[in-house]
């Protein structure tokens, strides 16, 4: 089935993959003289592939339910956290959702975890969540991601101070009827905070 390509990012070996239109991903090397794809290389060949199709196999072999659990999870980044679509919270989690973020704060229930959004929008207002690469096995999904925003409020005691950062996280989440049941999140504190001029050094 072709889909498609709707954006590209690096995996943590610098290599290229495609982000296609049905949420999938696939690895695009250019690796002479076994893979030829020099536009994969630069930025003008890459923008000039965008809309392209290329065929893809999860979307005829991947269960109903693999791919539920996996529109979820990238409508939860792309759409209630990046685009800061708090309305969604109801279609997306669950009443009881619970959560721990990424800064180590945990909540309970949609309303609890809108609080976390706005708190986490007060200090980093263009919060962004990159999704580096999703696992879904069964009802689980797990998702490397890298957080980048740019300090504009008080977080851990400090007043914004305009510094960008950014840091690494792995994000896990169960999935239920439709809705995402729990999130746990486990994010680079420590980078964070030396980003922010809390810490100075990394030993």
């Amino acid at each position: 089935m072709k889909r498609k390509i709707a954006g590209f990012h690096q995996d943590e070996l610098n290599d290229w993959i495609v982000d296609l239109e049905c949420g999938h991903t696939q690895h695009v090397r250019h690796q002479p003289p076994f893979q030829l794809r020099p536009w994969v290389v630069s930025t003008a060949g890459r923008r000039s592939r965008l809309g392209c199709e290329l065929e893809c196999k999860k979307c005829e072999e991947e269960p109903p339910h693999i791919t539920e659990g996996r529109n979820l999870v990238r409508r939860y980044y792309n759409e209630l956290w990046n685009g800061w679509d708090l309305s969604l919270a109801n279609e997306l989690l669950a009443p009881d959702f619970r959560f721990r973020g990424s800064l180590g704060s945990q909540t309970q229930g949609r309303e609890a975890f809108v609080g976390y959004l706005r708190m986490i929008q007060g200090a980093f207002p263009d919060f962004h969540n990159r999704i580096d690469d999703l696992i879904v096995e069964d009802t689980k999904v797990a998702a490397r991601l890298t957080y980048t925003a740019t300090h504009h409020g008080r977080i851990f005691g400090v007043d914004g101070t305009g510094a960008r950062i950014s840091y690494a996280g792995v994000a896990i989440f169960s999935v239920g009827g439709r809705q995402l049941l729990s999130g746990w999140v486990l994010g680079d504190r420590y980078e964070l905070m030396r980003k922010l001029g809390i810490i100075n050094e990394r030993p």
